[in-house]
């Protein structure tokens, strides 16, 4: 099938889980009834996007905090007792845990969670996990002393507990490189690489998800001070384009991004980000459409994946179903233009 729809990560937590409308907040529950309230939560989300008619679907992030350091929690050599403040992607100042020796993996992070959403769906799905220098820039590295090391050291780990995510059932991996979209440099001379790196040797699809971020002040603010367009894509494009990454995302509702720069990404599967995060006002299916079809001007539409542009934690849960259901009710209407 042609156009079909996913979500780029995060959807809201139910109010008994954990506090609405607040990015990494805490758990409400402790022990057995916090693992059995996440278990709910993802029933609870995966018949959101089931419902919506969302195609690819997700877990939700149901079952962490924080999209990197969630992960970061099960790995040896890091500290989360005695944090520093460190710049996290040139934006925001943020207390977080230190590399204080070599990092490992010592069991499965998100293996249960894919084993337990397979078991509920007969739909393809897909996980996140944050990408080798997004990690790397949400800590203070006071061993390697190198990014460039502690991503490679990273990629191993994720490539571990990707192969292990494929076994389970996942039929796409997403990896999160929002600092894909402020260290092109760093990109260019290891970036790539050690995202690749991360992929190694998989059968099922692989993705990397670049956005502008959730929908924060910090984030909002940083948006005004790109102009009038914001081609930071430019540069990483033409580099995924010559990788082993299937699919990539793009955020292009309500952004500046010249959609032209979608032609720097030829033969690759893109996500197109047809729902705005950012913004409370629901898309209406046309808006949508009229999105994807732009977007088909560069895309042919079997490469194509209507998206959201980033996750919707931080929003209600009805204003997030109600975009879900956009976002399937645009792409249907293109389906239904082309025949398919």
């Amino acid at each position: 099938m042609q156009l079909q729809t996913t979500i780029a990560g995060s959807l809201p937590k139910p109010a008994w889980l954990a506090e609405p409308k607040k990015l990494w907040a805490p758990w409400l529950l402790e022990g057995d009834l916090l693992e059995e309230g996440k278990r709910d939560a993802m029933r609870l989300r995966l018949a959101d996007q089931e419902a919506a008619g969302i195609d690819i679907v997700t877990d939700g992030e149901q079952t962490r905090r924080h999209f990197v350091t969630t992960f970061i929690e099960s790995l040896k050599g890091v500290d989360f007792e005695h944090k520093r403040t460190v710049r996290i992607r040139n934006r925001y100042d943020a207390d977080v845990p230190v590399v204080v020796g070599p990092v490992g993996r010592g069991k499965p992070v998100f293996v249960e969670d894919v084993r337990f959403l397979r078991g509920q769906t007969k739909r393809p799905i897909k996980l996140s996990l944050p990408g080798p220098m997004t990690m790397a820039d949400t800590l203070y590295d006071n061993h390697y002393r190198s990014r460039e090391k502690l991503a490679r050291e990273f990629a191993a780990i994720l490539n571990q507990e990707a192969r292990e995510l494929e076994r389970a059932g996942a039929d796409v991996i997403q990896f999160d490189e929002p600092a894909f979209n402020v260290y092109m440099d760093e990109v260019t001379a290891w970036g790539i690489a050690t995202l690749e790196a991360a992929a190694a040797g998989l059968g099922c699809k692989t993705a990397v998800h670049i956005c502008y971020g959730y929908g924060i002040k910090a984030n909002i603010d940083w948006k005004k001070t790109l102009g009038s367009e914001w081609r930071q894509y430019e540069s990483t494009f033409p580099l995924l384009a010559r990788s082993k990454i299937d699919q990539v995302s793009l955020e292009c509702a309500n952004s500046h991004v010249p959609l032209e720069l979608l032609a720097l990404l030829k033969g690759k599967d893109v996500m197109v980000g047809a729902i705005d995060v950012a913004n409370d006002a629901v898309e209406k299916p046309e808006q949508v459409a009229a999105t994807i079809r732009s977007a088909m001007r560069f895309v042919p539409p079997e490469n194509l994946y209507p998206c959201t542009n980033c996750g919707m934690v931080p929003l209600a849960r009805d204003l997030a179903l109600a975009k879900l259901k956009a976002l399937a009710s645009g792409a249907a209407l293109v389906r239904r233009e082309l025949g398919a």
